[in-house]
C-alpha cells in the first residue's frame, strides 16, 4: 500500500512538473520579445565566461596530455630571491636521479638546434638529446614507428632519432614512407625511426636523439661538448613540490664549492610542477583577471535579466493573486517561476556555448607566442561544457531568485483588491531594481576603467624610444652547423662577404654582425675592472657585434672611438661600453682607457689567452632589458673574438625590409647551403610578436568584455526607465493635469535615470581604485590610479546613461494627460 501511494506521489509530481513547464514554454511564447532580449543577454555572459574558461582550462589547468601530468616537476635553482638556472651540469643531474627520495623517475633534455640538409638549403629545428626512458616516463606512444630506446644510447649504437608531428607535418608532408630513411642532421648521417602524436613536444622542441648522461662531462656529438640538462620527472604519490626541493636541496649542497656558476652561495632549489609553470607569469595574471572581468560580465548579465523577470513578475500579480485565491501555494508560484528561469538559461546555454565556440576562434588568434605550453590545446572541451552548465544553473538561481522572492512576498487579498496595473509591487520592489541597477554600472566601471588603463598602457609601449625606425632595421638570426664550423675565422670570414654584399644594395646605410638584437640582450657576464673591487656575478649585458653596429641603431659615441673593421679582422682587445655601465662603473671618470676582463668568457675553449681588454669609447644607452626596463649596464666586444660569439646580421636600410631579407637569404644560401637562418625579419616584427602582443591580447578581449558590459548596462537603465514610465503613468497624467510642463517631466524622468547612474558611477570608480591593483603587472607607464582614465570613463558611462534615459523620458514628456489618466 505505501509502495502505490508513494508511486502516486510521484507521479503527481511528474505530472505537476511537466504540467509547470508547458506553462512556462507558453508564457515565453507570449512574450517573445523579452524571452529574446533575456535569451541574448545571458547568452552573451555565459558565453563570454565559458571561453575564457576554455582558455585557461587548455592552457594551465590541463595543458599538457602526459601520464599523470599533474605530478611532472622541474627544479630550478634561485640565489638571492632572484632566478638562476632552470638547467644543470651533468653531475648534479646523476646525482639527483641516483639518490633522491621524492620523485617516481627523473629524465634529462640538452637543448641543441638541430640542421637539417635539405636540397633547397638547411633548415634549423629545436631539439635535444633525451635520457634512456623518456618516452616511457611520459606514457605517449609513437604516432608513426617507434620511439628512442636504452640501446639506441648506447655507445655504437646506429644514430637515429624521432620527430615531432609538427614537424613532420611541415617539412615532409604527413609522407609515412619517411621511417628508416636516413638524413644529415648537423653533418651527420641519421635515420628517422618514429614520429610522435600531435601534442607531443616535451621540451617544445621538434626532433630527439638518445643520450646516456654520465657523471662527468658528456659528449652528445663529435666537436659538441653540453652540460646543461634540462631535469623533470614525477613526483611521488602524495609528494609536494617543497618536499622534493628540500630533498634536492641536500643532494645539491656539494656543487656549493664544486660549481659556483650553477649554485652560487646561499642558493635555493625550487621545484615547480610543469602545470604551474605552463604559461608565462604575466600570461596567468592576465587570463585570471579576464576570468574576473568575465565573472563581472555574467554578474552584469544576471542583473539585468533579473530586472527584466522581476518586472515581468510585477505586472503578473493580478494572475499571481488568483492562482493563490484558487489554491495554489507559495511554493508553487515560486516553482513555477524558477522553471521559466531555466528554460531561459537553458537555451541561453546552447547559444552561450555557440558565442564561446566563435570568441575561441578570434581569441586564439591572438593569444602571444610562448606564452603557453606548445602541447596546450584551447577548445570547448568536455570540462568547458560541464563549466556551462554550472553557469547555466547559477545564472537560474541568480535570475529567477528576484522574481521568486517576489512572488513569496505578495499578499493575494492586497493584490486583488488593487486596480493599477502592477502598482503595489511597482512601488514597492522599485528599490531592488535600482539597486540591480546600480550594481551593473559598478561592475561595467570596473571593466571600463581596467581596459582604459591597459589602453594607456599599450600606447606608452609603442611610443617608447627606441632612437631608431624598427620598421626599417632587419635582423637576420644564423644557425650554423657545429662540426664544420669550429673555428671563429671560418664563420666570420663568411658574414664578412654576407654583410659585404648586403651594404652594396641600394638603400642600404649600416650592416653588422650581431649575437643579440634589440630591445633585449640575453648575454649576461661579469666585467671586472682592473683596480676596481670585484663586482657581483652577470651584472652586465654583453654584445659580440661588429663596426656597423653601432650606425645600425643610431647609438651615438660620447667618448672615445668606435669599433673599426681593422678592430673586428684582427680580433683586437678592445670593447665599447654605454652611458650606464661608464656612469655605474666609474662615476664621473672616463673609462675610456681602463682594462676589464670577463671571468665568465674565460672558460671558452677559444677565449683570448690575454683576458684585458681595453675600453676605447663610450656610447649613448639602448634598450638591452625589454621596453619597460631601463636600460642596464651593457659592454660591446668585437664578434670575432670567439665562435660562441653566435652570429646575426642587422641591417639599417631605407629601402623594402622583404628585399633586404630576401637577399639575406639568397646570400647564405649561396656561400653554404648548410647554414640555415632560424628567424628572421624587422625590428618592428620582433616587438609585435614579443613585446606588443601580450598587452594587445589583454586589452582587446577585456576591451570587449568592457563594450558588452556597457552595452548590457544601457540596455539595462532603458528598461528599467521606460518600466518606471509605465508603472508612473498616471501620476504623471495628474502632474500634467496640474500644470507640469514637457520640461518638467522629462527632467522628472532623467532625474530618476541619473541618480541611478551617478551611484554607480562613484561605486564603480571607488572598487576600480582597489581592484586595478590586481592587473597592475599588466600596466606600465600610467598609474593604477590614472585621473585621466578615470575620468574619460566617467563620462562615457554618464553619456551613455544619458542616451538610455533619454528615449523613457522624451516619451513621457509627450503622454496626453486624458491618456494618461485613464492609463490602468
Amino acid at each position: 500500500m505505501n509502495e502505490m501511494v508513494r508511486e502516486r506521489q510521484i507521479r503527481n509530481g511528474l505530472q505537476s512538473i511537466l504540467a509547470e513547464c508547458r506553462y512556462a514554454l507558453r508564457n515565453l511564447r507570449k512574450s517573445s520579445a523579452f524571452a529574446a532580449v533575456a535569451v541574448f543577454t545571458l547568452a552573451l555572459g555565459i558565453g563570454s565566461t565559458t571561453a575564457i574558461f576554455s582558455v585557461i582550462n587548455g592552457a594551465l589547468l590541463n595543458p599538457y596530455p602526459y601520464k599523470d601530468a599533474e605530478r611532472l616537476a622541474t627544479p630550478k635553482v634561485f640565489a638571492a630571491e632572484q632566478f638562476r638556472a632552470w638547467r644543470f651540469p651533468a653531475a648534479a643531474f646523476v646525482d639527483f636521479k641516483e639518490h633522491n627520495h621524492t620523485f617516481d623517475d627523473l629524465f634529462g633534455l640538452v637543448y641543441h638546434q638541430f640542421h637539417l640538409a635539405r636540397s633547397q638549403g638547411a633548415e634549423e629545428f629545436p631539439g635535444g638529446w633525451v635520457t634512456p626512458g623518456t618516452f616511457e616516463s611520459l606514457g605517449i606512444r609513437p604516432f608513426l614507428g617507434r620511439t628512442l630506446t636504452t640501446d639506441d644510447a648506447k655507445a655504437g649504437a646506429p644514430p637515429v632519432f624521432v620527430i615531432s608531428y609538427d614537424l613532420w607535418t611541415k617539412v615532409f608532408g604527413r609522407d609515412k614512407n619517411v621511417l628508416g630513411v636516413t638524413y644529415t642532421l648537423d653533418a651527420t648521417r641519421m635515420t628517422l625511426v618514429g614520429v610522435m602524436p600531435p601534442r607531443f613536444q616535451i621540451g617544445e622542441v621538434d626532433l630527439w636523439m638518445p643520450l646516456d648522461i654520465k657523471r662527468d662531462t658528456f659528449v652528445p656529438g663529435a666537436g659538441l661538448v653540453s652540460n646543461e640538462i634540462w631535469t623533470v620527472g614525477h613526483l611521488k604519490t602524495g609528494v609536494s613540490p617543497q618536499t622534493a626541493a628540500a630533498d634536492l636541496q641536500v643532494i645539491a649542497s656539494p656543487f656549493q664549492s664544486i660549481d659556483p656558476i650553477y649554485f652560487p652561495p646561499q642558493f635555493k632549489i625550487v621545484v615547480n610542477t610543469l602545470n604551474g609553470d605552463a604559461a608565462g607569469g604575466h600570461f596567468q595574471i592576465g587570463l585570471f583577471a579576464l576570468m574576473g572581468a568575465v565573472t563581472m560580465l555574467l554578474l552584469i548579465a544576471c542583473s539585468n535579466v533579473a530586472n527584466l523577470l522581476l518586472a515581468r513578475a510585477t505586472t503578473r500579480e493580478q494572475e499571481f493573486g488568483i492562482r493563490s485565491a484558487l489554491g495554489a501555494s507559495r511554493f508553487r508560484l515560486v516553482r513555477q517561476l524558477l522553471v521559466e528561469s531555466f528554460f531561459l538559461a537553458l537555451v541561453s546555454c546552447a547559444l552561450g556555448c555557440l558565442f564561446a565556440y566563435l570568441g575561441l576562434q578570434a581569441m586564439i588568434a591572438f593569444i602571444p607566442a610562448n606564452t603557453i605550453p606548445l602541447e596546450a590545446v584551447i577548445t570547448l572541451s568536455p570540462v568547458a561544457l560541464l563549466f556551462s552548465l554550472g553557469a547555466t544553473i547559477f545564472t537560474t538561481l541568480v535570475c529567477g531568485l528576484a522574481p521568486a522572492l517576489h512572488a513569496l512576498r505578495s499578499d493575494c487579498r492586497i493584490t486583488l483588491s488593487t486596480t493599477g496595473k502592477g502598482a503595489v509591487g511597482g512601488f514597492r520592489h522599485g528599490k531592488l531594481r535600482s539597486i540591480l541597477v546600480v550594481a551593473e554600472v559598478s561592475l561595467a566601471i570596473v571593466l571600463l576603467v581596467g581596459s582604459g588603463l591597459l589602453l594607456r598602457s599599450l600606447a606608452a609601449l609603442r611610443s617608447v624610444n627606441l632612437n631608431f625606425n624598427p620598421s626599417q632595421v632587419v635582423y637576420a638570426d644564423i644557425s650554423w652547423p657545429e662540426r664544420r664550423y669550429d673555428g671563429t675565422q671560418r664563420k666570420h670570414l663568411l658574414l664578412r662577404q654576407v654583410l659585404d654584399h648586403i651594404s652594396q644594395l641600394p638603400g642600404v646605410q649600416a650592416v653588422s654582425e650581431s649575437s643579440f638584437f634589440p630591445p633585449y640582450t640575453f648575454g649576461w657576464t661579469t666585467v671586472a675592472i682592473t683596480g676596481k673591487p670585484r663586482p657581483e656575478n652577470r651584472n652586465t649585458a654583453s654584445i659580440f657585434c661588429s663596426e656597423g653596429y653601432f650606425h645600425a641603431l643610431n647609438l651615438p659615441l660620447l667618448r672615445g672611438t668606435l669599433l673599426s673593421r681593422s678592430d673586428i679582422d684582427s680580433a683586437r682587445h678592445v670593447v665599447i661600453v654605454n652611458q650606464s655601465f661608464a656612469r655605474d662603473r666609474f662615476g664621473q671618470d672616463d673609462p675610456v682607457g681602463h682594462r676589464v676582463r670577463f671571468s665568465d668568457y674565460e672558460t671558452w675553449p677559444d677565449w683570448p689567452h690575454d683576458p684585458y681588454f681595453e675600453i676605447i669609447g663610450v656610447v649613448g644607452d639602448a634598450k638591452n632589458s625589454g621596453l619597460q626596463e631601463p636600460p642596464k649596464p651593457e659592454i660591446y666586444l668585437p664578434a670575432s673574438l670567439t665562435d660562441a660569439a653566435g652570429g646575426g646580421i642587422i641591417v639599417r636600410s631605407v629601402g623594402n625590409p622583404s628585399t633586404v631579407l630576401t637577399q639575406i637569404r639568397a646570400e647564405v644560401l649561396s656561400l653554404d647551403p648548410d647554414v640555415a637562418i632560424s628567424e628572421a625579419g624587422t625590428i618592428a616584427d620582433l616587438l609585435q610578436k614579443y613585446y606588443f602582443s601580450g598587452p594587445r591580447f589583454l586589452f582587446i578581449t577585456l576591451c570587449t568584455f568592457a563594450t558588452i558590459s556597457l552595452l548590457l548596462v544601457a540596455v539595462g537603465v532603458f528598461s528599467v526607465i521606460s518600466y518606471t514610465v509605465v508603472m508612473r503613468t498616471h501620476e504623471i497624467g495628474i502632474r500634467m493635469a496640474l500644470g507640469a510642463h514637457a520640461p518638467q517631466i522629462l527632467a522628472l524622468v532623467l532625474n530618476k535615470g541619473m541618480r541611478l547612474i551617478l551611484c554607480g558611477i562613484v561605486i564603480g570608480l571607488s572598487a576600480s581604485v582597489f581592484l586595478t591593483r590586481f592587473i597592475a603587472s599588466q600596466i606600465w607607464g600610467v598609474s593604477t590610479t590614472d585621473p585621466l582614465t578615470f575620468g574619460a570613463i566617467a563620462c562615457i558611462a554618464f553619456f551613455v546613461g544619458i542616451l538610455a534615459c533619454l528615449i523613457p523620458a522624451r516619451r513621457a514628456s509627450r503622454l496626453d494627460p486624458l491618456v494618461a489618466l485613464r492609463y490602468e
